[in-house]
């Protein structure tokens, strides 16, 4: 999603299919070799293909659905953030959290770290749900973002699990169907009258 010219193939296809795009929604990310690795560890070579993905890639397919969106004079927009958006993490919770197969040549277990570049780009995308939401409200076409917390997955560190969920009101992580209903949500006519705003799912975490 980072190259303009086929971003703008993508879109012009879309239109051709559909003749009009009602809603879209960006959720892309990077994770580089050194994503999980402490921050003086960390390259700027996976700083810049973090932000790439999330916010050049961000900008290059709303600029092209925007114009289509203009002519319509409608259209919706739903990008996805995280609470990393939000707040500073808990880096007490990956202490224990071991994760050797996430660096290739590592005999030992490396502890994993919460990357700074995910906080800063996804802190981006939240204040440019903001600005599109004013900038193009005279078009009547809301944006929006979700800001979930961490999602349960197969297969992950039951350490880090535990010491996440205990920090969360709700006592667990987020599942699919969590984040889908927000979205539906958002795509739908009863959030007709919801733009700028960045809908948190996170079973409370951030209400600490």
């Amino acid at each position: 999603m980072t190259d303009p010219a086929s971003v703008a193939a993508l879109v012009k296809a879309v239109v051709a299919d559909a003749s009009h795009i009602d809603t879209l929604v960006y959720s892309v990310t990077a994770k580089p070799q050194d994503f999980y690795k402490p921050l003086t560890e960390c390259s700027l070579e996976g700083w810049q293909m973090v932000l790439r993905a999330e916010l050049d890639g961000l900008f290059l397919v709303v600029q092209q659905a925007g114009r289509v969106m203009e002519q319509a004079r409608k259209g919706n927009m739903i990008f996805f953030s995280s609470i990393y958006g939000i707040v500073g993490n808990d880096q007490r919770i990956y202490e224990g959290a071991n994760l050797p197969e996430l660096y290739a040549g590592v005999r030992e277990p490396a502890r994993i770290y919460s990357h700074a570049v995910y906080a800063a780009a996804k802190g981006g995308v939240i204040a440019l749900t903001r600005y599109l939401a004013a900038y193009w409200g005279q078009h009547n076409i809301r944006v929006n973002c979700i800001s979930p917390g961490g999602m349960a997955h197969p297969g992950e560190n039951e350490e880090f699990v535990k010491r996440y969920s205990m920090r969360v009101p709700l006592g667990h992580k987020a599942d699919l169907d969590d984040v889908t209903g927000a979205t539906v949500f958002l795509a739908s006519d009863a959030s007709a009258y919801v733009t700028g705003h960045n809908l948190v799912v996170d079973g409370g975490w951030t209400a600490w």
